[in-house]
């Protein structure tokens, strides 16, 4: 299984993985979806603003589900899940 090794904090433009013995650059993009995919984000604790909420919610109105306004909006489907 391939994990995450390290990325550079000062700009974060790019980041390693390690895939068996082999480790792999990738630009922060491709790093952010890996690290999604993969559920290795660290749990980062913070409130989501009124407007965001808003549209969590405008969202759900008009029926979709969970799992694809998580997905759109980059946000754990459980944090959705407790509006």
């Amino acid at each position: 299984m391939a994990r995450i090794v390290r990325h550079n904090d000062e700009s974060v433009r790019e980041g390693y993985i390690r895939n068996g013995g082999k480790e792999v650059k990738l630009f922060i993009s491709a790093l952010k979806a890996f690290q999604c995919k993969n559920s290795i984000v660290m749990a980062q604790r913070k409130h989501l603003d009124d407007f965001l909420r808003g549209r969590i919610i405008g969202r759900l109105e008009c029926g979709r589900t969970q799992l694809e306004v998580s997905e759109e909006l980059g946000i754990a489907q459980s944090v959705i899940s407790r509006l």
